[in-house]
C-alpha cells in the first residue's frame, strides 16, 4: 500500500489544488508536500522533498536533483541562444553556442525519470535507486563557466551552489544576516515571506562584469515576485543580454508568466525559465483566515501518554532518562582551509579534500564515542552546502548507517504529526546569527 501524499492535509482543509503539467518533468506531487505555517501573508509552505531544508534527506538525493537543475540550465541557455531574437543594443552578447556544454536531452530526460523513481521510494530504502540516479548524472556535461549563479536565501542557498557547481560558475547568495564591514551592493524584498528584506554583499567589484548569463536559483515559485524585484535590482546594476531562472518547482499562474514576458520586453533582455517540476496551484477562497482558524484548533504538542493501564501505572514511577552526550569536534586551519561564505561570492566551492577531511574525522569522532543508528548532519539556517558535502562524505564512510542531512530554519512552521502532511515535529530556539529583519 503506497503512503498518502505529504500535502493532503493542507490541502482538503484549506482547499489548495496543486495541478501538475502532464509535460513535466518530475511529477510536482513528488516533489513537495503542503504544511502550514504561521505567517499573515502566505498560510501554506511548499515542503521540498529534495532540498533537504526541512525534512531530514540522504545527502546524495539532495546534491543529484542541484545537479540535474544545472543540467536543464545549460540546456535553456543552449535553447536560447539557438532561438530568434537578438541581444538589445547596448547590451552584452549573449555567450555564443559553443561557449556551453550542454548534455543531451535524452540524458536530462532519463535522469529526470530515475528521479522520479527515487522520490515514490521510501526513505531511508531507495540507496539502489539513488545510485542509478548518480550514475546517469555522472556522465552529463552542463559547463557554463562565463555565468554568474545567485541563489535565494535562506532556503536555496545550497541549492544555489549545487547548480553553480555543475556550471563550474561564480556563485554568490543572498543573505538575510548582518554584515558588518561589507556594504550591500543590491537589495530587494520577498513580498510574501517571514523575513523579506534580501541583500547582495559580493566583496568582488567585477562580480557581474561578465557577458553571461545570470542565473536565479530558487527552491520554488508559486508567484515569481521576488525574481521580478532581482531582475530589475541586477539589470540597474549591468544590463545583461540573458537571465536563467531556475527552480525545483514553477506553479506560476498564467498571469505571472505574462509578468515575466512583459518584464524581458520592458528591459529589452529576454528572461528562460527552468525547472524539474511544473504545474499551477490554486488557494481557496479566505485561505489566511481558513488557516489561522486551523491552526487554533490544532491540538497543542504535550508530553506523550501511555498507551495501555499497565503502561499508565508503570508512568507513575518513570524511570530517570537516559542523559543524552555532548561533545565538540573542533578543527583548526591546520586540518581544514578556513571556508568562505558565498554570501560574499566565489568563483569555486570548498575544496574537495577539506570536505574529506571534515567526514573522515566526524566519522572517527563517532566511532570513538561509540555512537551507533541513524545520524543527522544538522546545518545552519543559510550554511548549507558544506555541512551537506560533508553529509554526502560522510554517508560513503558508513554505508551501513543511515545518514541524513537537513538545517535549520527560520520559517514558522506548524508541526502536524500525520501521514498526509509535511513536517511531523519541530523544535524552536533562538538565531545564533544577527539578521538585518528580526531574530531569527
Amino acid at each position: 500500500m503506497s503512503s498518502p501524499w505529504r500535502g493532503g492535509f493542507v490541502a482538503d482543509r484549506l482547499s489548495v489544488t496543486i495541478h501538475g503539467d502532464p509535460a513535466s518533468a518530475v511529477a510536482v506531487a513528488d516533489l513537495v508536500g503542503l504544511a502550514l505555517r504561521r505567517n499573515p501573508k502566505r498560510a501554506h509552505l511548499l515542503v521540498s522533498t529534495v532540498l533537504a531544508k526541512h525534512v531530514p534527506t540522504e545527502p546524495a538525493l539532495v546534491m543529484a536533483a542541484g545537479t540535474l537543475l544545472g543540467g536543464f540550465v545549460a540546456r535553456a541557455l543552449k535553447t536560447d541562444d539557438a532561438g530568434p531574437g537578438h541581444p538589445p543594443s547596448g547590451a552584452p552578447a549573449a555567450p555564443p553556442s559553443g561557449a556551453a556544454a550542454v548534455p543531451p536531452d535524452d540524458a536530462l530526460e532519463q535522469a529526470a525519470a530515475a528521479l522520479g523513481t527515487v522520490l515514490q521510494g521510501v526513505p531511508g530504502r531507495r540507496r539502489e535507486a539513488i545510485g542509478t540516479l548518480q550514475g546517469l548524472l555522472a556522465g552529463l556535461d552542463a559547463r557554463v563557466p562565463d555565468a554568474v549563479v545567485i541563489g535565494y536565501a535562506e532556503t536555496a542557498t545550497g541549492l544555489g551552489r549545487l547548480v553553480a557547481n555543475a556550471l563550474g560558475a561564480y556563485y554568490i547568495h543572498s543573505t538575510r544576516h548582518a554584515t558588518p564591514g561589507v556594504d550591500p551592493v543590491a537589495g530587494f524584498e520577498e513580498g510574501h515571506s517571514h523575513a523579506t528584506s534580501h541583500a547582495l554583499v559580493p566583496t568582488d567589484p567585477q562580480w557581474l562584469g561578465g557577458g553571461g548569463a545570470v542565473v536565479l536559483v530558487d527552491d520554488e515559485f508559486s508567484t515569481g515576485s521576488t525574481v521580478i524585484n532581482t531582475i530589475r535590482e541586477i539589470h540597474a546594476l549591468s544590463p545583461h543580454a540573458v537571465y536563467v531562472v531556475a527552480a525545483l518547482i514553477d506553479l506560476r499562474s498564467a498571469a505571472d508568466r505574462a509578468r515575466f514576458t512583459a518584464l524581458a520586453d520592458e528591459l529589452g533582455t529576454r528572461i528562460v525559465v527552468t525547472a524539474l517540476g511544473t504545474g499551477r496551484i490554486e488557494l481557496g477562497a479566505g485561505i489566511l483566515d481558513r488557516a489561522a482558524r486551523l491552526i487554533r484548533e490544532l491540538p497543542q504538542a504535550g508530553p506523550p501518554q501511555p498507551a495501555t493501564a499497565e503502561q499508565a501505572h508503570l508512568a507513575e514511577q518513570p524511570a530517570p532518562p537516559e542523559a543524552g552526550r555532548l561533545s565538540m569536534l573542533e578543527l583548526s586551519g591546520r586540518e581544514v582551509t578556513p571556508v568562505r561564505s558565498d554570501r560574499f561570492g566565489n568563483t569555486a566551492p570548498p575544496r574537495e579534500g577539506d570536505i574529506a577531511a571534515i567526514a573522515g574525522r566526524l566519522a572517527a569522532h563517532l566511532a570513538d564515542h561509540g555512537c551507533q543508528g541513524p545520524v543527522v548532519v544538522l546545518g545552519c539556517e543559510e550554511n548549507m552546502f558544506l555541512p551537506l558535502a560533508a553529509a554526502h562524505e560522510l554517508s560513503g564512510l558508513l554505508p551501513e548507517q543511515d545518514v541524513r542531512f537537513s538545517t535549520t530554519t527560520r520559517s514558522p512552521i506548524v508541526a502536524v504529526d500525520r501521514d498526509d502532511y509535511a513536517i511531523a515535529g519541530a523544535l524552536t530556539f533562538a538565531s545564533h546569527d544577527q539578521s538585518n529583519d528580526g531574530p531569527g
